[in-house]
């Protein structure tokens, strides 16, 4: 830890954790480390540790990091950044990649590997070695993996198990890596088998795995054992241990589980209490900034969160952040980088002070934000806790300036927006209160619980409830008390897991069947499935100037790129043009470097009022008004006068 992370070190002593990461007892093969503890407790430094050690034992030649969204791999990126070089012996040249769709959209990245990370992939001078090495490595999503050092979505990596072209070269560079997935648990169901089938193909190729998490079910994590020992061709230990925090061991020289104490400054409890009114979450919200505090309602989907920032707005709040995915690209980077630097570690009072961000799911995973106050829409237990950690994640005093040792903000509280709790609720229970959440939160069993859970205890102390209330949620036994009225919700999100794991068995290698050429599905890595759910598409937002269609983002490089968002298939299928318009639009996707071959090119015109629209179809030949605001983003309306 002191080697890897001097700056850390100057102000901080090694965690449990962190002191296990460095002795654990390594074994001479591949391995396999399951790490459970609470979220900022310094679960990726451990995890470098031990990618360091095992590299240093010959058993790698460096590492990838899989994190769930574009979003924390470019927050991931710069970390990693600032310290990969001491993972390597002084005159070593590791080369440093980002992997996924958008890695050009990064600064740090486009600084690093200059001209490989413009689309026109313009060459080097081939007399430096290292740096044409970089470069080769990093022009391309498939040769990623092959770098010393990769941080990008963990679809990059699942792409080696599934029927993508060049998934064999992924496996290769995986092989020789450590393997790192941060925030496992976010996995559903199909992305969990493909996992499952990329853990047994690591382990059969003599690669190692770090696995992190701080809410994983314990049954989630017999599996992924399972397979990492189906891999190594061994019998899988039974795991019995219900401790928290825990680690898992496989393929080192002692026990397989091993309980250690929660870092010294992360045992904390935080008040529970409900709200049953959007106007309740506004009185606080108000309350809060009024005092010279932040706040963070997080909702569950993008139009929630537009409503959400609308009734704060109307309350008389004008310092109000909007923070979702709906935006394009280059207005997203903006605002991720604005939230960052408003909440974010380094965050002082003036950056904080009455200031309100309303988001959605994009804020509960792997990026550092620390919120005085924090409201959530109702979600399951385990996304509670997520939320959660951005609630008094640093310590700092009551203006909001950091501070040494402990918090000084107060007891912190967090607010949950959910309807009534009863014993025997209807059926529509929860769809009526958050009628859009209902698609996105299906099992409402599952929801039904976490209410009942969090309103016996009225808080959660952690490290203490992490497990109770993991279990009390997923476990087998917690599935047998849901009431009968929403048995039936609950069959159903069980048949349609049931459907998602068929069809990841369907999708995924068979490690003992090896490559048939008789196979005739291998895809295109744009459209492999690595993950399930409504088919998008990405649209290209652009203005007419002079007739012509031009990016929506003005930039000198990459302006296409920047200008991208990406929707939901069946709300946009076409859009409205005369023939003259198509006709320019056909004339500027021929200019692009993929002409447009898997986005719609949508122009967009401007109102009187100052608002920009475009006429579009859906998929059921709907016309609908698509509008687009940078502060808003992406919205879908009815044209005036239409039902």
């Amino acid at each position: 830890m002191d080697w890897l992370f001097p700056k850390i070190m100057k102000i901080n002593r090694p965690s449990p954790l962190q002191e296990l990461a460095e002795c654990l007892p390594l074994g001479a093969g591949p391995q396999l480390v399951v790490i459970e503890d609470l979220t900022g407790a310094g679960k990726t430094e451990a995890a470098l540790v031990l990618a360091q050690r095992l590299i240093n034992r010959g058993l790698a030649d460096g590492f990838y990091m899989g994190l769930p969204t574009m979003a924390t791999a470019n927050a991931m990126f710069k970390r990693i950044h600032e310290m990969y070089q001491r993972l390597f012996a002084e005159g070593e040249t590791p080369s440093l990649v980002l992997a996924h769709s958008h890695r050009e959209l990064s600064k740090l990245f486009r600084e690093l590997h200059g001209n490989a990370a413009s689309p026109l992939g313009v060459g080097v001078d081939e007399e430096d070695g290292a740096l044409t090495g970089q470069t080769w490595l990093s022009d391309n999503r498939k040769k990623a993996l092959l770098a010393s050092v990769g941080v990008g979505t963990i679809d990059q990596a699942l792409m080696a198990v599934l029927p993508a072209k060049h998934q064999s070269l992924r496996l290769l560079g995986l092989s020789k890596s450590v393997l790192i997935v941060d925030e496992v648990h976010a996995c559903d169901t199909y992305m969990h088998r493909i996992l499952r089938a990329l853990l047994q193909f690591q382990a059969a190729l003599g690669g190692s795995v770090v696995l992190l998490s701080a809410t994983l079910p314990k049954t989630t994590r017999k599996e992924l054992v399972e397979s990492f020992c189906d891999g190594l061709k061994q019998e899988s230990p039974i795991l019995e241990k219900r401790d928290y925090p825990l680690l898992t061991h496989i393929g080192g020289a002692e026990e397989s589980e091993m309980p250690f104490a929660p870092r010294r400054d992360s045992p904390r409890t935080v008040q529970v209490r409900f709200l049953t009114q959007p106007e309740e979450v506004v009185d606080i919200i108000k309350e809060t900034a009024a005092s010279g505090r932040c706040a963070c309602w997080i909702r569950n989907t993008v139009q929630d969160a537009i409503d959400g920032m609308n009734l704060l707005r109307a309350a008389g709040l004008s310092q109000v952040d909007l923070f979702h995915a709906r935006f394009a690209m280059g207005d997203r980077l903006n605002t991720e980088d604005r939230v960052l630097a408003r909440f974010g570690e380094e965050s002082g009072q003036q950056d904080r002070a009455g200031r309100v961000v309303v988001a959605t799911q994009v804020v509960e995973q792997s990026l550092d934000l620390d919120f005085d106050v924090m409201v959530t829409d109702l979600a399951p237990v385990d996304l509670i806790i997520q939320r959660g950690g951005r609630l008094c994640r640093h310590a700092r005093d009551p203006n909001g300036n950091r501070v040494q040792g402990p918090d000084r903000r107060g007891t912190s509280c967090l607010w949950v927006l959910a309807p009534v709790f009863t014993p025997s609720p209807p059926r529509e229970w929860f769809k009526t209160f958050l009628h859009g959440a209902a698609a996105v939160y299906p099992n409402h069993g599952r929801l039904w619980l976490t209410v009942k859970l969090l309103s016996e205890r009225g808080k959660i102390e952690l490290p203490e409830d992490a497990r109770f209330l993991i279990e009390g949620v997923y476990g087998e036994e917690a599935a047998a008390t849901i009431p009968e009225t929403l048995a039936g919700i609950q069959a159903e999100c069980q048949g349609r897991r049931m459907a998602q794991a068929t069809m990841a068995e369907q999708n995924k290698l068979k490690l003992n069947e090896g490559y048939e050429r008789t196979w005739q599905n291998w895809l295109d890595d744009r459209i492999t499935p690595t993950r399930l759910g409504e088919d998008n598409v990405t649209l290209r937002l652009a203005q007419w100037d002079g007739g012509v269609p031009v990016p929506w983002i003005k930039a000198d490089e990459n302006a296409w790129a920047l200008s991208e968002v990406s929707v939901r298939w069946s709300v946009l299928r076409s859009v409205c043009l005369s023939a003259e318009e198509r006709k320019a639009v056909e004339d500027a996707q021929a200019g692009m470097s993929d002409q447009a071959r898997w986005c719609i090119v949508v122009p967009l015109r401007s109102s009187s009022e100052g608002r920009w629209f475009a006429e579009v179809r859906n998929a059921n030949e709907d016309t609908l008004m698509l509008g687009y605001d940078p502060e808003t983003g992406l919205t879908f309306d009815r044209p005036v006068g239409e039902e």
